[in-house]
């Protein structure tokens, strides 16, 4: 396993090799849910296009714990047109598949279409504020995950972890692949995992609250290094959890993303 702190993953053939950047906060071997997203997300981007395309919804599926050692990648075209490809991609470890993820890229028209600001207008557009200093997350047993060692967090001065909504500003501050530059769709992939945080209020000394599954749609990419993350998280009393949030760049709203929580005891 490579231990360089210059980048998140090696990718050699149809192998990823993951560094320590890529741990994650529930146990020090295994990856942290924003790299894996990141590395799919980079991954589908490998697969040639029948005309110009960018990726619009991404899926993706934590099956079990992804360790922090060479997998395998596969990936498989399983709808191919000039306007629409879904690309399915998945981690194998010693055989078994272990992550999955499912994206949509449609094309990239050569004509404009209207765009009607006024019509679209929503009070989740509002900008928001973006702090002028850094914050550094803990957690319980572990102290500094190691993928939080290869991002910048900003949160506002407020930010209790108490309620909702919560806001995050993220960026990626290493490449995510070794000698290749991160598009802006694999960063914003990356880096939005983070959604599952911004609301959390359940006491991270007490209860594990591990997302299985992310979804990110947008309608634009990104554009600059920061994403922010504005959301809400929800749970019932059966251990089962939903957080939710708006995605933006530096101007403005770009998406929203999902994730499934699953939340146990520590006891």
């Amino acid at each position: 396993m490579t231990e360089s702190p210059e980048y998140l993953y090696q990718v050699d053939g149809d192998s990823i090799i993951p560094t320590s950047l890529t741990g994650g906060p529930w146990d020090p071997e295994i990856q942290h849910g924003g790299p894996i997203s990141g590395i799919l997300a980079h991954l589908v981007e490998t697969v040639e296009t029948p005309s110009p395309m960018r990726t619009c919804r991404h899926t993706v599926e934590l099956m079990r714990g992804v360790p922090i050692r060479p997998l395998q990648w596969t990936t498989e075209t399983i709808r191919e047109g000039r306007r629409l490809q879904v690309i399915q991609t998945s981690l194998h470890d010693q055989g078994k598949e272990i992550a999955r993820s499912t994206s949509v890229r449609l094309r990239v028209a050569e004509e404009t279409n209207p765009v009607d600001e006024e019509r679209m207008s929503h009070e989740e557009d509002e900008l928001p504020s973006f702090p002028d200093t850094a914050t550094q997350l803990t957690t319980p047993g572990v102290g500094i995950p190691a993928f939080l060692r290869a991002v910048e967090i900003r949160l506002p001065r407020e930010a209790s972890w108490a309620g909702t909504p919560g806001l995050m500003w993220i960026r990626l501050t290493k490449p995510l692949v070794e000698g290749v530059q991160t598009s802006p769709f694999a960063s914003m992939a990356t880096v939005s995992d983070m959604l599952s945080m911004v609301a959390q209020y359940l006491d991270p000394k007490e209860w594990m609250t591990p997302n299985v599954d992310l979804t990110i749609s947008s309608f634009k990419d990104p554009t600059g290094e920061w994403i922010g993350l504005r959301g809400v998280h929800k749970n019932s009393k059966d251990g089962i959890g939903l957080s939710d949030a708006v995605l933006y760049d530096r101007d403005g709203r770009v998406g929203r993303g999902l994730a499934t929580i699953l939340i146990d005891s520590r006891q």
